[in-house]
């Protein structure tokens, strides 16, 4: 057999992950069965599937079991293995799909049933005509005959996910909703085929049975397409993420290339916070790496001259020079497994549907029994006791109640987009509305991150040698201070060795010397002199509300470098909203409390935290849980990540690092604070139109069910009935979320 499976490295030297393309999948309960059915070979230690993406990731042991045995045992109980296209990730699926295909043919197989029933069966249930037009056994065996052959392929073969869907639930023991609408469409089938063969009656419900398939598997196509949107809106941003890399040049210079265009040998420069771009060994540097998306390992992994890296890992912290060993094959593929992790997030709207499944199937249930029971009671003939209990099956059938949470999550999500917030893990739409306080990162944030250099103080020194060494020492940081300073500077810096993060700085050997930039606090740090002029110097940049970075070399502070930030815009409009919300605001930054004193002066604001080491932040992301409860934080740079990661939610301004970006839940992709807004007010929209959805399922059951149980109810009307709750489910879901980004609504 071939190989079947896109695979690469993973985790080990001795486990590898591959990618089956499943044709088939329908529900939660054939992700939950292949994965069992994965899991239980020999060799396979991990396997996670996704019916949006059709696809399942196996960990396996190619030692233990091979590829073609893993897909052979996935291609069961109607499933198919296959190979994904080459490169393909996994929402690069072609729209006119199986799926799609089904939902045609489930529409064509129909038709003759319903042309059947309109042109002779429908005029006698209305009392159109006599049913002595009907009153012959040759013509109804003669119209049912076609009739029942439409019906069997629609709900033996167009039902079949829905039927297979409902075995694997019951076989798990859960009473999915896809369990009431199996057991009314073949309620419907069944009693229709035994009334033909045996009892020769003309009221049948082959056209219900079609009716109750068709409609499910045209709100499972919809549901599909709706969070295949979702998915996409986010691998878009994952596709431009990291397609360059920065190359040295023989002189020391560097340049920008595509990945594709490095090869074997070529040396790259890697910043902090930046992934790393292909596979490689570190030439130069000392640091730590972030191996999460590679590896799953969530603490750092020091790195120095000699240690392999992998690409798609992120830098944390240090800078490095990395001889490429790998190509980029290897780096896209790992970025597919951040694809597939959007994909497979906890999927917050299946969770609501299984549990309003658990209550309202064994409802329906039961309520059909006592329908049964009590018409038996008072002496109804057969006839009518079944042909009742399956009109309060079909009044009942769930169909609407499967697209409620999945298309108003859905609209949630192309909202979010659409306003430039787009979502990661779609959970926080529910965690959104339940934050205390907000926490703001200055730099970058609240700020335009845009600094400049204004001036250059050297009391004892030669102005333009500062310029030259901090900007040499900069050139591998990513901070936007070591922007700045480098865009100030002229292009002929000297060179760099032994480059090194500190808590307050970064330090190097340049031109021989000893080198450090950064905060006044990084010279303390270092016990190195910060004579007075240079002292005065600061003080004097801190008046002007700038922030000092001090430059030094061999032992002593030589010059102050004066850089501005300014805020954005709209900074003051967004931590009011917040504030008058009644959420508690506070602000984070790792300079001085001179710096930050046009934010203390705000009203809206409760706190200031200035000097937060970068360590620091997350241990205080802790004590604002603590003090407030739910903790928002809205961060860009590298120095904010294990705060991101740290808080109940995490936003990430896009233009932050990478490593910002993969831990945060949803991203900020506008020059401005208003998606940040414009998130809480889609959260709450996103709840409206899922209580909006709820009850529009639930009314039309509502109305319908007493009817029905009293016998009020006919099979067209029932039908009728599910039509409607489905179309209204999907207009609602249609409209676009009402939004209001003020005060009020965040």
């Amino acid at each position: 057999m071939t190989d079947t499976a896109s695979s690469h490295r993973t985790t080990d030297a001795t486990t590898e992950t591959a990618y089956f393309s499943i044709s088939g999948m329908h529900t939660q309960a054939c992700e939950s069965y292949l994965e069992r059915r994965a899991t239980r070979l020999d060799g396979v230690s991990d396997a996670t599937a996704s019916y949006t993406a059709e696809m399942i990731r196996v960990t396996y042991d190619p030692a233990r079991v091979e590829r073609d045995v893993i897909e052979e045992a996935l291609s069961a109980w109607g499933y198919r293995a296959s190979d994904p296209t080459p490169k393909e990730t996994p929402t690069e699926r072609n729209d006119f799909d199986f799926d799609h295909l089904r939902t045609i043919f489930s529409v064509i197989a129909v038709s003759p049933v319903y042309i059947i029933y309109a042109a002779f069966f429908y005029p006698v249930y209305l009392g159109l005509i006599s049913t002595d037009a009907l009153d012959n056994h040759a013509i109804v065996t003669g119209l049912y005959g076609p009739v029942a052959m439409f019906t069997t392929i629609t709900v033996l073969g167009v039902g079949f996910p829905i039927l297979r869907s409902a075995a694997i639930s019951l076989r798990e023991r859960r009473l999915t909703l896809d369990v009431l609408i199996a057991l009314t469409a073949l309620s419907a089938y069944a009693y229709s085929i035994v009334s033909l063969l045996f009892l020769d009656r003309l009221y049948l419900f082959f056209d219900v049975a079609t009716s109750i398939v068709v409609l499910a598997t045209i709100a499972n196509h919809a549901r599909a397409r709706y969070k295949r949107r979702a998915v996409q809106d986010l691998t878009d941003i994952v596709d431009d993420t990291e397609t360059t890399a920065r190359r040295l040049h023989d002189d020391g210079t560097t340049g920008s290339v595509t990945v594709e265009e490095c090869v074997g040998g070529d040396q790259l420069l890697v910043r902090p916070g930046e992934r790393i771009p292909l596979d490689g060994t570190v030439v130069e540097g000392h640091g730590t790496v972030n191996e999460a998306l590679i590896t799953g390992e969530a603490r750092p992994q020091r790195k120095v001259p000699g240690d392999d890296v992998v690409g798609g890992s992120v830098v944390a912290d240090g800078a490095f020079e990395i001889a490429v060993t790998g190509g980029a094959t290897s780096t896209l593929d790992r970025l597919r497994g951040l694809v597939w992790d959007l994909q497979t997030e906890g999927d917050s709207a299946d969770r609501l549907t299984d549990r309003v499944a658990a209550v309202y199937t064994p409802l329906v249930v039961v309520l059909a029994v006592l329908t049964l029971g009590a018409w038996t009671g008072v002496g109804a003939t057969t006839e009518t006791v079944v042909r009742t209990a399956l009109i309060v099956l079909v009044v009942a059938c769930p169909v609407a109640l499967t697209l409620v949470t999945p298309l108003a999550i859905g609209r949630g999500l192309a909202t979010a987009a659409a306003r430039d917030v787009p979502v990661l893990d779609q959970t926080i739409l529910e965690r959104v509305t339940n934050v205390d306080v907000v926490a703001f990162d200055k730099t970058g944030t609240l700020t335009t991150g845009k600094m400049r250099v204004a001036t250059i103080y050297a009391p004892d020194a030669d102005a333009e040698a500062v310029r030259r060494r901090a900007s040499a020492v900069e050139s591998r940081s990513s901070h936007p201070i070591a922007t700045a300073i480098r865009e100030h500077a002229s292009s002929d810096s000297p060179s760099v060795e032994r480059f090194e993060r500190h808590r307050y700085g970064v330090t190097a050997t340049v031109d021989g010397d000893p080198t450090a930039v950064g905060n006044p606090r990084l010279f303390d740090a270092l016990d190195w002199e910060t004579p007075a002029h240079v002292q005065d110097a600061i003080e004097s940049v801190r008046a002007q509300g700038a922030i000092p970075t001090v430059v030094g070399w061999d032992d002593v502070a030589r010059g102050v470098v004066a850089i501005e930030d300014e805020p954005r815009p709209d900074w003051e409009a967004t931590v009011s909203a917040f504030a008058e919300a009644g959420r508690h605001v506070v602000v984070i930054t790792g300079d001085d409390s001179a710096a930050a004193h046009r934010f203390a002066d705000h009203p809206a604001i409760d706190a200031v935290h200035a000097d937060v080491a970068p360590e620091t932040k997350e241990g205080l992301v802790r004590r604002l849980r603590e003090e407030y409860g739910t903790v928002a934080m809205v961060g860009d740079g590298t120095n904010d990540a294990p705060a991101l990661a740290a808080a109940d939610l995490g936003v990430a301004m896009v233009s932050g690092s990478d490593f910002t970006a993969t831990v945060a839940d949803a991203l900020v992709t506008a020059d401005d604070l208003s998606p940040v807004r414009s998130l809480f007010a889609i959260a709450r929209g996103t709840r409206r139109r899922l209580r909006e959805n709820l009850l529009l399922a639930l009314a039309v059951p509502a109305i319908g069910l007493p009817l029905a149980v009293i016998g009020y109810v006919t099979p067209l009307v029932a039908t009728g009935l599910t039509a409607v709750g489905i179309a209204l489910v999907l207009a609602n879901s249609r409209r676009a979320l009402t939004l209001d980004d003020s005060a009020t609504d965040v």
